[in-house]
């Protein structure tokens, strides 16, 4: 009998049951999957170093979707688990910021909620910055989160474990609002895996069965509005152990941090030049200096740099984007100069895994 794809009842109770019974920290995991980001920028570290120890031998992920300059801003985190990204970003906005966490698996909620007012009170702030709520990534709605009311989006390895992933994507576009970014690591798949991969609980509980194949990935975060998607960061993805090599074959896996920006009627399909170019304050904590927008658009402080009419409105344009404040853009779209460096049919976030 020929292997199927898990249910999506079945999907729920694998991931519930995996990530709060089975694992008990990190270093029970069988594949470099849920910790293959390399090491994080100092800020970064430097904050986590302030998060509870419980909280963070609970976590579980593929990257650091952690940005700065945040203050102020309002943030929830898909599948936030024992909280530790939640914990950090709540230090990055601020006390005038907020944070919210979304996570279906009890235990995992327990540890997050345990050690907010301990928290609070290492940071200073008069009353807690931070909530969490049970749910499903794919039903924010039924959550009772509304239209545009995020600024910033962050995932830790979790996208992959939804049975929606086409759900989950546009859910996360509707509770954004205009300027907003999803700004999350995941794990991916340089061809669609077959339905004996998919069906294997193991693999599943691991970030690797239900890894999208790029492409498919791409196609789904256009059709929902995301343009423009962007990476920042990959990074191979090591199976460790040999009975699951031996089932997903051939298969590379990568760890990746994408950027989705929200920003309707300024991004293109293609890379449009308008004459058009940006200026990085060097007013982001950790990147005095310069600024990655992604993983080909260094913005060092103070030098000009020219960029197509969607970079200058993922940097800012019109005021929209949340980074606006970071940079100054010059020049507006009242001349099409054609296709932005004279290459017909390209985008600035292509990527090859």
């Amino acid at each position: 009998m020929a292997a199927v794809p898990m249910s999506e009842a079945k999907t729920f109770e694998v991931v519930q049951d995996y990530y709060g019974k089975v694992l008990s920290t990190s270093k029970d995991l069988k594949t470099s999957a849920c910790t293959a980001c390399g090491k994080p920028p100092q800020y970064v570290l430097d904050a986590i170093k302030k998060v509870p120890n419980a909280v963070d031998e609970k976590f579980y992920g593929c990257g650091a979707p952690l940005p700065s300059g945040v203050e102020g801003l309002r943030v929830l985190d898909l599948g936030s688990g024992s909280g530790r990204d939640c914990y950090v970003m709540s230090a990055f906005v601020g006390e005038s910021g907020s944070v919210v966490g979304i996570d279906m698996t009890d235990e995992q909620l327990d540890v997050a909620r345990a050690h907010v007012d301990e928290y609070t009170k290492t940071l200073g702030y008069s009353k807690p910055n931070m909530s969490y709520i049970k749910g499903n990534i794919e039903f924010l709605d039924k959550a009772g989160l509304k239209d545009e009311s995020f600024d910033i989006i962050v995932s830790n390895c979790v996208v992959n474990l939804s049975p929606d992933k086409k759900r989950v994507i546009e859910e996360a576009y509707r509770v954004l609002a205009p300027g907003g970014e999803f700004y999350f690591s995941d794990v991916y798949c340089d061809r669609r895996l077959p339905a004996e991969v998919q069906a294997h609980e193991v693999l599943f509980g691991e970030c690797i069965a239900g890894a999208l194949y790029n492409e498919d990935f791409k196609r789904l975060v256009r059709d929902a509005g995301f343009t423009d998607p962007r990476f920042l960061t990959i990074s191979p993805i090591e199976v460790t152990d040999p009975e699951l090599k031996e089932i997903v074959g051939e298969a590379n896996f990568y760890s990746i941090t994408y950027r989705l920006f929200k920003l309707p009627g300024l991004l293109e399909t293609l890379c449009e030049d308008y004459g058009q170019y940006a200026v990085y304050k060097g007013t982001i904590p950790g990147h005095k200096h310069a600024y990655w927008l992604d993983d080909h658009h260094r913005f060092e402080k103070g030098k000009p740099a020219i960029v197509c009419g969607n970079t200058a409105a993922m940097v800012g344009e019109n005021g929209m984007c949340w980074l606006a404040k970071h940079f100054e853009v010059v020049g507006d779209r009242s001349t099409h100069f054609g296709i932005f460096g004279n290459v017909p049919g390209r985008t600035c976030g292509t990527i090859d895994a």
